[in-house]
């Protein structure tokens, strides 16, 4: 979604910028733990979505939330903004994003790392090494479980799916009869 990678560049120019003072990954850890607070409190995530509620008591609910969490300015500023265009629901996405651009800024490619149960660290680890030596550049993977593989596994990056699941053999093999 177009408005997710834009309000994560955003975050993240404004932050970078010299004059913000900040420190882009307190702020990002600030961002972190609001969100997952405010989305595991149903409550609230209908407060900030019914139009019933004034967007003028949406920001004092808001600002609220942020006090007593202890937010700094800048992430204060960035919630209201959300806030205020009717973003805020965005937030879990925006800071995956965000994650992404950091990434990206530094080179590096974030692939997705499909299985039917979940791998051991030292074999992420294997697997993200021999990708970046293969990339020549530092890949980041994201594991996702899926049964429906039922072994092997999928890896994406880039647009690019290298599939060694025992589920796409069986398709090719259904395919071909």
């Amino acid at each position: 979604m177009k408005a997710v990678r834009l309000y994560g560049q955003v975050l993240v120019d404004v932050a970078l910028a010299p004059s913000a003072g900040v420190d882009l990954g307190s702020v990002i850890q600030e961002l972190v733990a609001f969100s997952d607070t405010l989305f595991a409190n149903s409550v609230a995530v209908r407060t900030f979505e019914s139009p019933a509620v004034s967007d003028d008591e949406k920001q004092k609910t808001l600002r609220a939330l942020c006090e007593r969490a202890g937010l700094g300015s800048f992430s204060q500023k960035f919630l209201a903004m959300l806030n205020r265009r009717g973003r805020l629901d965005l937030l879990p996405q925006i800071l995956k994003e965000v994650e992404t651009l950091q990434i990206e800024k530094k080179g590096g490619v974030i692939g997705e790392l499909v299985s039917a149960v979940p791998l051991e660290a030292g074999v992420v680890s294997g697997i993200t090494e021999a990708l970046t030596k293969r990339f020549q550049k530092p890949v980041h993977l994201n594991s996702k479980v899926d049964p429906a593989v039922i072994a092997g596994m999928k890896v994406t990056i880039g647009g690019v799916t290298y599939d060694g699941t025992v589920r796409s053999k069986l398709d090719k093999i259904a395919n071909q009869a």
